[in-house]
């Protein structure tokens, strides 16, 4: 499985990456506060992927826009919502960024434990 995929918006490519960066940016987005520590705990990722599995376009968008943090090209988030609004099949566009993330050595594991989850909850 490659480093990165592509995404093709208005005739250009634009590549998004599932590292460190991605990672630390998307977990900023939510915070729990861990019990009797006085600490908090990033969980963005977790919940991210959580929506995203359940079919939340807004946290496809927000996903797709992270991965593209650093990238040249850079894809606006206006972009990416016309992009999602006019592909054609929008169900392989949800089980293509699960699948990259899955692959990710930075999430693969909070992943597949959220689509283990899912899948059981499903039986």
């Amino acid at each position: 499985m490659s480093k990165y995929m592509e995404i093709e918006v208005n005739g250009e490519i634009y590549k998004l990456v599932a590292g460190f960066g991605f990672l630390h940016e998307v977990n900023k987005k939510l915070a729990v506060d861990v019990q009797s520590t006085g600490t908090k705990k990033e969980i963005g990722l977790k919940y991210m992927v959580a929506s995203i599995i359940e079919g939340d376009i807004d946290a496809l968008v927000d996903c797709i826009f992270y991965m593209n943090s650093g990238q040249s090209p850079r894809l606006k988030k206006a972009q990416i919502e016309s992009y999602l609004e006019d592909v054609e099949d929008i169900d392989k566009v949800f089980e293509d960024v699960i699948n990259f993330l899955s692959h990710a050595n930075v999430c693969r594991k909070e992943v597949m434990q959220l689509m283990s989850v899912q899948e059981a909850e499903t039986k």
